[in-house]
């Protein structure tokens, strides 16, 4: 497979973009570390857990705001505001020592990414062709996952110093990112859904809403069962391999997020057919839970399960957040629309998450988690056999 070309249409036309997001994301450890500053403050159990309720609420709040504000503002200008609010949310954290100053600055912070997912792809797609939306998401995604590998290796590195400092590590590089976004990001843009539909009414018409919200369901399945696996297999490893579950489980996330870097951009380009790759992905990330999940005893079984889920992440990750985009309903709450398909995704993200420890980490017996990972994908598939047409037609 030919490693993908920087003097591609669709890398010149979005490396803006990719160098304000490379920037941001090479420091997002700061959110993360919220847990273990409540514990360092003291506070009870029924403070932490309003804490980290609001952020998972915030995380929603963000990404239909997101949205709605897209169809209204500039992207540029919404990205530039996420940028600085991300800064002084996550710079002033690590100085607050009252359970309200805590909320305030997490819940400003976790806005503010939360927005920042939402506007960089609408901001992407604003400033490439058409024809080119598909790589460009792919070469947002490498971008993406490299400044993860750098991230948690910051992290690692620094995790000696404490909290404070990778909270303004943070902090410094939301700070850096908006003024390089200042500085090269394009002044023009035009609303990433708005422009994709046009695409799409060229190859055929506008999606229908129905269409947009059983694809927006698909990607919610698949998000379910992903975060399933993320919360709930470190935590069953742990249990059944004691001081192993998480060195294992990193070693093979960090694999994972090497394997979804390197391979983005080329993805993009294999899987041309966007029906037959959700679907594929769908099956792939299926089978690899359930491979993974029966199997922990065995690091052997595990690693077969993770690289299965890597294959299934690669191919839906290749088209997803395009096929969604050419689906969005057309008209001028586009943005709207498009970030609540992504605010579907959050959903089960956060269903998963709740599911881990009665479904996998404390779970006598693996038949209910077996049937649940039945039952998504074979729902999964129904609903993307009926959209078989409209996602040919369009994406």
């Amino acid at each position: 497979m030919k490693f993908p070309s920087l003097q591609s249409p669709a890398f010149r036309q979005s490396r803006a973009v990719l160098l304000t997001s490379f920037t941001n994301k090479v420091g997002s450890i700061g959110l993360s570390l919220i847990s273990i500053l409540l514990v360092k403050r003291g506070v009870s159990t029924a403070e932490g857990s309003l804490v980290l309720a609001s952020l998972k609420a915030t995380i929603l709040a963000g990404t239909l705001v997101g949205g709605a504000l897209s169809d209204r503002f500039s992207t540029r200008s919404l990205a530039l505001a996420a940028l600085l609010m991300s800064a002084a949310g996550l710079g002033l954290l690590p100085f607050q020592t009252a359970i309200a100053g805590i909320l305030l600055c997490g819940v400003l912070g976790q806005f503010a990414e939360s927005l920042m997912n939402v506007v960089q792809r609408l901001l992407l797609v604003g400033q490439v062709e058409p024809k080119h939306h598909k790589e460009s998401l792919g070469w947002l995604r490498m971008t993406n996952n490299f400044a993860q590998i750098f991230s948690f290796s910051i992290a690692a590195v620094g995790s000696g110093f404490g909290v404070a400092p990778l909270m303004l590590f943070d902090s410094s590089t939301s700070l850096a990112a908006f003024f390089v976004g200042r500085r090269i990001l394009p002044a023009a843009d035009s609303g990433a859904p708005r422009e994709s539909k046009v695409a799409g009414e060229e190859a055929g018409g506008s999606a229908p809403l129905g269409a947009f919200l059983g694809c927006a369901v698909v990607l919610l399945g698949w998000s379910l069962m992903y975060e399933l696996f993320l919360e709930g297999g470190a935590g069953r490893l742990e249990i059944l391999h004691p001081g192993e579950g998480l060195r294992r489980f990193s070693t093979m996330m960090i694999l994972n997020t090497v394997l979804c870097a390197a391979f983005a951009v080329q993805a993009t380009r294999l899987f041309r057919d966007s029906w037959a790759a959700i679907s594929g992905g769908v099956a792939l990330t299926a089978a690899g839970l359930l491979i993974a999940g029966w199997g922990m005893a065995s690091q052997f079984w595990v690693f077969a399960g993770m690289l299965c889920m890597t294959v299934g992440e690669l191919m839906l990750g290749a088209v997803a957040q395009y096929t969604l985009m050419r689906l969005t309903p057309a008209g001028r709450n586009s943005g709207f629309y498009y970030s609540t398909g992504l605010t579907l995704m959050q959903c089960g993200r956060i269903a998963g998450a709740g599911l881990a420890f009665p479904f996998l980490i404390h779970a006598q017996s693996l038949e209910r988690f077996t049937a649940l990972v039945v039952v998504i994908p074979v729902v999964q598939l129904a609903v993307l056999l009926g959209l078989r047409r409209e996602i040919r037609r369009l994406a």
